[in-house]
């Protein structure tokens, strides 16, 4: 015999009304009840069939996510956030990754559009105005989010505030003793990103009256390698008492290649890292980090494409807090 709306209502305790709205993601409910309507539906054996809800509604309930190919785990963070918040909102995640390579980009974003997806959402993937596939999506009817990064005003964000999050890392260096400070992974004159945190470092270095030295902005490529190689490049004993690095994966690297090169961290090279993911809390020591809240970008993300609170123009910032931990020390100024 069938299972029926009615008889997953009857053994939730709620009507039958609410269950369908449940079950074809209509109107609001607590996400506890949504999810033991759920799994009661799966249990029972009802199967909904949503391609066909979809057709009905008009609407479909995939959200595509292009991920850059060389991407560190933020990444990984984003989309734990937008499965969390899909599972609860009834949606599914169809993940694509994209390398510099035009073509490919063009490929990939033409692979999602056929799958017919509600959205499309960016991972801190960088596209000019002037890239083929810039002009592809915004001449869809798709709806687009950029998440942990800011491109223009046609396409919507989620993000944390880089500029801002310059002056915070450069007043906590600058408050423990600090004021030659280098900038390592930021060099990249392509990324929004990269920009956006130069231009901070720069502004925020000048509000305390320091002249930043533009050879301690270097470094383009968010790898290992870059923090490694930014030791041998400043050689020791390094120009600098302070070193940020642009992800979690660059400050191991400086951290390694300090140890690598004798030198004591912190005691002769403080360190902060941007992002504040699990990988700043394996080190020895624990990194120091400007954390952010990747998953809450994720559900945002879902939230936002759910409700349709997207104008072009909107964008939206998540808090980043400092974590102090083992690899930032204070300096006496007077010495």
């Amino acid at each position: 015999m069938a299972i029926t709306i009615k008889d997953i209502a009857d053994k939730a305790g709620l009507s039958p009304a609410s269950v369908s709205r449940i079950l074809t993601n209509r109107g609001r409910f607590n996400a506890d009840t949504a999810k033991r309507v759920r799994e009661l539906a799966e249990s029972m054996g009802y199967l909904k069939n949503q391609s066909a809800a979809d057709l009905s509604q008009k609407q479909s309930r995939v959200i595509g996510v292009l991920v850059p190919s060389e991407h560190t785990n933020f990444a990984d963070e984003i989309i734990k956030g937008m499965r969390s918040k899909a599972y609860e909102l009834n949606y599914e995640l169809l993940i694509a990754f994209v390398d510099v390579n035009k073509e490919q980009q063009l490929q990939t974003v033409h692979s999602l559009l056929s799958r017919k997806v509600l959205a499309i959402v960016m991972l801190a993937v960088d596209i000019e105005i002037a890239d083929p596939v810039f002009n592809l999506l915004t001449n869809t009817d798709v709806q687009l989010l950029s998440v942990s990064n800011q491109l223009n005003n046609e396409i919507p964000s989620i993000s944390s505030d880089n500029y801002d999050m310059m002056h915070q890392i450069v007043n906590y260096l600058y408050e423990n003793g600090h004021e030659k400070i280098a900038l390592i992974g930021s060099s990249n004159s392509n990324s929004i990103v990269s920009k956006l945190r130069r231009q901070g470092f720069i502004d925020s270095l000048a509000k305390h009256g320091i002249q930043y030295n533009s050879d301690f902005i270097w470094g383009t490529d968010i790898t290992y390698q870059t923090g490694l190689d930014a030791v041998k490049h400043f050689g020791t004993p390094l120009p600098f008492t302070a070193a940020i690095g642009s992800a979690d994966i660059i400050s191991v690297g400086i951290l390694n290649g300090a140890k690598d090169a004798q030198i004591d961290v912190p005691k002769d090279l403080s360190i902060v890292t941007i992002d504040g993911t699990e990988i700043a809390q394996i080190t020895r020591p624990i990194l120091s980090a400007a954390k952010q809240d990747f998953q809450l970008m994720g559900q945002l993300a879902v939230s936002a494409l759910d409700e349709q609170e997207l104008a072009p123009h909107a964008v939206f910032f998540t808090e980043t807090k400092i974590v102090p931990s083992g690899t930032v020390t204070k300096l006496d100024k007077n010495n």
